[in-house]
């Protein structure tokens, strides 16, 4: 019996000896990132990674002036993209159906930018961002007044960024 004791504890001996010789391998802490509730109209999860879309920004009528202070929103869309320098931000400017192509276009135009010069100015790579249009055009539609304020906005989309 003594044998058979002295044998276990040269196998555990041997085991451990062999253990410590081993290479350890460390792996990079795993990055995260919260984003505020407020700032998130939706997400989706695809296969590789999750894909959020923040809430839009909405403007008076024939104006590039926002309704809403945009602080808490745009320093939340600063902090997803300063933790994201892989990713671009496509920011599109919309306007209702009222007044012409070429006013809507211009003033859609107008919106997007003041938003990519304010994101820019809060330190926001403009290499991050792309700005575009997109003017509904009067299709004989009839919308309240309330539809109507709903278009007016700026989207923000986020992709992987151009090459």
């Amino acid at each position: 019996m003594k044998h058979v004791n002295l044998s276990l504890s040269a196998i555990v001996l041997l085991a451990l000896t062999g253990c410590q010789s081993a290479p350890v391998v460390v792996s990079e802490p795993v990055k995260t990132f919260s984003i505020s509730p407020e700032c998130i109209e939706y997400t989706l999860q695809t296969d590789d990674e999750m894909v959020i879309g923040f809430r839009p920004v909405y403007f008076e009528l024939n104006s590039d002036k926002s309704y809403s202070k945009l602080d808490t929103h745009m320093n939340c869309i600063a902090d997803y993209l300063a933790n994201h320098s892989d990713k671009e931000l496509n920011v599109q400017g919309f306007t209702d159906d009222k007044g012409t192509v070429k006013y809507n276009k211009a003033l859609a135009q107008r919106r997007a930018d003041g938003l990519v010069d304010y994101l820019t100015s809060i330190g926001i790579s403009s290499a991050q961002l792309v700005s575009s249009t997109k003017v509904i055009e009067d299709k004989g539609v009839k919308l309240s007044s309330s539809e109507r304020s709903k278009i007016r906005r700026v989207n923000f989309s986020v992709s992987d960024k151009s090459s």
